[in-house]
């Protein structure tokens, strides 16, 4: 699982692209340094253009995801505001492997230093219809950094048979989130699933809950 960056190291333009003899083993040496000739290994447009190519497998690169990812995260730590967004759309579309967290993270990021696609892909007041993968990913994003009516908007989802499987137990999870978060009401909505005995709570929980 990747993790997410910090702020520090989105604030690094010292960053250099390595292509130093000690990289000469890698995979993606030889194709990196014809690619980049002539550029400047500090210009950090370079590491996403590399990403890529190296995504859509295109310009003479042959496509890998992992290099991929590892080309974006270089341009993101060049302080990149379009690989952060482009980087987060790579996460998105393979959330089994890479979950919703550092996705968010990035989108938010990028939204606070001026991006309008990142911050049009975390507004919740353009879901229309809260049914499908669209509606899902965008409340996500937002339960991911802590919001409480996009919690209670999964949450309520899940009740509705709108998304996904383990609907209550889901139903739970992010009601609780939303408890955790500072939203009292939600209480009653996991101990309505429970008493329903729809899920199951330890006596930990239930204390938290009736408290």
């Amino acid at each position: 699982m990747s993790r997410a960056f910090t702020s520090e190291e989105y604030e690094a333009p010292e960053v250099v692209i390595d292509l130093t003899p000690e990289a000469e083993k890698s995979e993606d040496h030889d194709i990196v340094a014809r690619y980049s000739t002539g550029r400047s290994p500090t210009d950090p447009e370079l590491p996403r253009e590399i990403g890529l190519h190296f995504l859509n497998g295109d310009e003479g690169f042959f496509r890998n995801v992992d290099l991929g990812v590892k080309w974006l995260k270089t341009a993101v730590r060049m302080g990149n505001v379009k690989a952060m967004t482009d980087l987060a759309e790579t996460y998105l579309k393979d959330t089994r492997t890479f979950g919703y967290s550092d996705a968010a993270v990035l989108l938010r990021d990028a939204a606070e230093k001026g991006s309008e696609e990142a911050r049009a892909r975390l507004d919740m007041s353009t879901v229309t219809d809260p049914r499908g993968r669209r509606a899902f990913t965008t409340y996500r994003l937002n339960a991911e950094l802590g919001s409480i009516p996009a919690c209670l908007a999964l949450a309520q989802g899940f009740e509705k048979d709108l998304y996904g499987k383990d609907k209550a137990k889901a139903a739970a999870h992010w009601y609780m989130r939303a408890f955790t978060l500072g939203d009292a009401d939600a209480a009653k909505r996991v101990l309505a699933l429970f008493y329903k005995k729809r899920i199951e709570l330890s006596d930990e929980q239930l204390r938290k809950l009736r408290s």
